[in-house]
C-alpha cells in the first residue's frame, strides 16, 4: 500500500471519528447510533496503520486482492447497518400505531367529557 494512500486513510478515518464525536457532542446523533460509524472509523484507522492485517486477512479467507476483502467487510458492515435501521423502523412504527391509538382514545374521553 503507497503512503499517499495509507495517508488519506488515516485523514479519512480520523476527520470521520471527528465529525462522528461532534455530533454526538451536540446532542444530533444517539450515542447508541454512533458506535457503528465509530467502529468505521476505527476499522479504517487500523486498515491504515496496519495493511498488512488485511492482507493476511484476505490470504485467510481465500480473496485474492485484499482490496476485495476490504469490499467485502465494509459491504458486510452496510448490510448489518441496513438490518439494524430497518429493525429500528419498524420498533418506531409499532410504537406510532400505538400512540396514534392512546391520542384517539384520549380524544375520545376529551368529547365525552365535553358533552357532559
Amino acid at each position: 500500500m503507497s503512503s499517499s494512500l495509507r495517508l488519506g486513510l488515516l485523514i479519512a478515518s480520523l476527520v470521520a471519528f471527528s465529525f462522528v464525536l461532534f455530533f454526538v457532542i451536540n446532542k444530533k446523533l444517539n450515542i447508541k447510533y454512533s458506535i457503528v460509524w465509530l467502529l468505521w472509523a476505527l476499522l479504517t484507522l487500523i486498515m491504515a496503520i496496519f495493511p498488512e492485517t488485511f492482507y493476511q486477512f484476505s490470504h485467510l479467507v481465500g480473496i485474492e486482492i485484499p482490496v476485495n476483502a476490504v469490499f467485502l467487510i465494509m459491504i458486510g458492515l452496510l448490510y448489518g447497518l441496513t438490518f439494524y435501521v430497518y429493525i429500528m423502523i419498524s420498533k418506531h412504527n409499532l410504537e406510532i400505531i400505538r400512540l396514534t391509538y392512546e391520542v384517539s382514545k384520549l380524544n375520545k374521553e376529551l368529547e365525552e367529557l365535553k358533552k357532559k
